[in-house]
């Protein structure tokens, strides 16, 4: 795995480790979607919370899936990142991720015209911890159109290179706000 994509992963590892313990469990994926759901202003009884929660137990069941182990596994950072390695690639970005990007722009789209504004994607990665000038710093990388805010194909084209992308420069090394590179 290359050393940046594997930084990413990591990344990414301490956003679901909600409690800070070190380890990664169905209850942290239900407690982001939940935080997610919040962070849109979907109770969380909605159609939208709903979906959102299926999305990250559908995600959840595939990493425990791939290590062997069963809803109740915890995951550590190593584990995580090998499992979302694995699941991405075997499984493929259309059906590993962009199901995810659906949700997102479907959930934090509280003006409904199909975009991320600004304060949309504010919430969202707030809702994984990310604080709010890093979040603005990620929406202006990510706004390839600089149109002001970001299309579901700029969300989709930030995914995958977050996913995948070997070069230091990709705009979506910054999905998530800055990291140590």
């Amino acid at each position: 795995m290359d050393a940046l994509v594997a930084a990413k992963l990591r990344n990414r590892f301490t956003l679901f480790d909600g409690d800070g313990d070190g380890r990664v469990t169905k209850a942290d994926y239900d407690q982001l979607a939940q935080r997610l759901a919040q962070a849109a202003g979907h109770g969380n009884d909605t159609p939208a919370a709903r979906k959102l929660a299926a999305e990250y137990e559908a995600g959840w069941a595939r990493m425990s899936g791939h290590l062997g182990r069963g809803q109740d596994a915890e995951l550590d950072e190593e584990e995580f990142v090998e499992a979302w390695y694995a699941v991405s690639r075997e499984t493929g970005f259309d059906t590993a991720i962009l199901p995810i990007v659906d949700e997102v722009i479907t959930a934090m789209d509280t003006d409904g015209d199909g975009h991320l504004q600004p304060a949309e994607f504010t919430r969202w990665l707030a809702a994984y911890g990310v604080p709010g000038e890093a979040a603005v710093s990620a929406f202006n990388r990510l706004d390839r159109d600089q149109d002001g805010r970001i299309s579901r194909d700029e969300l989709a084209e930030a995914f995958h290179e977050y996913f995948t992308g070997t070069d230091p420069d990709l705009p979506g090394n910054w999905l998530y706000g800055p990291f140590p590179h």
